[in-house]
């Protein structure tokens, strides 16, 4: 159905490529022989002249597919972890969570108290409330 709606358009609304035959080949990203990728963009082929070393393809703008292909990629990237802004997300919390703890800890020496019936065992314990942040604030211009 596809294929016939393009075949009937008017050359007016597609686009006219050209290439010469290496171009075609290392250029385009082709999906089938009617159909290629280029400078991330889909393109339907609705037709192609040849003239000496350079191909014409009249193209239909597959503005859609490109839509679709694009929000792909970033799904993937998103998935693997290769998202930038994923990336700087995920080691701000991890800051932010590393600045909730200290790693250092003061050990207080055993504490005996006694009393008259036994002697009790405490070991204080404590963290330091005075740390630097592990990460500088921002400076505000």
């Amino acid at each position: 159905m596809k294929w016939k709606m393009i075949a009937g358009l008017d050359k007016e609304e597609l686009v006219l490529l050209k290439f010469t035959k290496a171009e075609s080949q290392t250029e385009l990203c082709w999906k089938h022989s009617k159909e290629f990728e280029y400078s991330d963009q889909m393109y339907d082929i609705v037709d192609r002249d040849i003239m000496g070393d350079t191909i014409y393809y009249w193209c239909w703008w597959d503005h859609e597919e490109t839509s679709l292909n694009k929000k792909l990629k970033e799904l993937v990237a998103f998935a693997l972890g290769n998202d930038t802004k994923s990336q700087d997300t995920q080691k701000r919390l991890a800051n932010f969570l590393k600045s909730l703890f200290h790693s250092k800890t003061s050990s207080w020496e055993l504490i005996v108290c006694k009393t008259e019936q036994e002697t009790t065992p405490y070991i204080l314990s404590y963290l330091s409330i005075f740390f630097p942040p592990a990460v500088s604030p921002p400076e505000i211009s």
